[in-house]
C-alpha cells in the first residue's frame, strides 16, 4: 500500500481499550473525505495490488430500471436545486431592500421626534412671550430639512 495510509495493524489495544473517537474525527485523520472518493481510492488500491482487475469494474446497466429511474430523479432535483437557488437569490434581493426601508423609516420617525421637540421648544418661548433663540430656531430648520431629505429618500425607493 502507499505510505500515507495509517497502519492500525500493530495496535495493541483490545477494541474495548481503545480511546473513543467520532466517524469524523477517524476519517480526518485516515484522510478518507467523502464516501465516493473513499470508494475510487479503494477500488484503485485493489485494482494496483492485483486482486480486482480492471475490466471487472460495474458498467451501467441500461436495463436497470432502478438506476435509470434514481438517475432521473437526481435530474429533477438538480432542477429544482438551481430553482430554489434562484428564489432565494431573489427573496435576498428584495429582503436587503425591505431593510433598507426599514431603517429609513427608523431614521424618519427619529426625524419626526426631533422636528417636534424643536417645534416644543419654539412654542414653550412663545408662549412666553419671547422670541425662539437663534440656537432653537437652527435646530428646527435643521430637523426640518434632516426630515425632508429622508421622505425624498423614501419616496425614491418606493417608485
Amino acid at each position: 500500500m502507499n505510505g500515507h495510509y495509517v497502519d492500525i495493524i500493530h495496535c495493541t489495544e483490545s477494541a474495548d481499550e481503545a480511546p473513543a473517537i467520532s466517524p469524523r474525527a477517524l476519517a480526518k485523520e485516515l484522510n478518507i473525505g467523502n464516501p465516493a472518493h473513499l470508494e475510487k481510492r479503494i477500488r484503485r488500491e485493489l485494482e494496483e495490488q492485483g486482486i480486482l482487475e480492471s475490466e471487472d469494474k460495474v458498467e451501467d446497466n441500461p436495463d436497470d430500471e432502478v438506476l435509470t429511474e434514481l438517475r432521473q430523479k437526481q435530474q429533477e432535483l438538480r432542477a429544482l436545486s438551481q430553482h430554489n437557488v434562484s428564489v432565494i437569490k431573489t427573496l435576498m434581493g428584495k429582503a436587503k431592500e425591505e431593510i433598507k426601508k426599514q431603517d429609513l423609516k427608523k431614521k424618519l420617525a427619529t426625524a419626526d421626534a426631533e422636528v417636534l421637540e424643536a417645534y416644543r421648544k419654539i412654542q414653550v418661548a412663545r408662549q412666553k412671550k419671547k422670541t425662539p433663540t437663534k440656537k432653537e430656531r437652527d435646530a428646527a430648520w435643521k430637523a426640518l430639512k434632516e426630515r425632508e431629505s429622508i421622505v425624498k429618500l423614501i419616496e425614491g425607493k418606493l417608485k
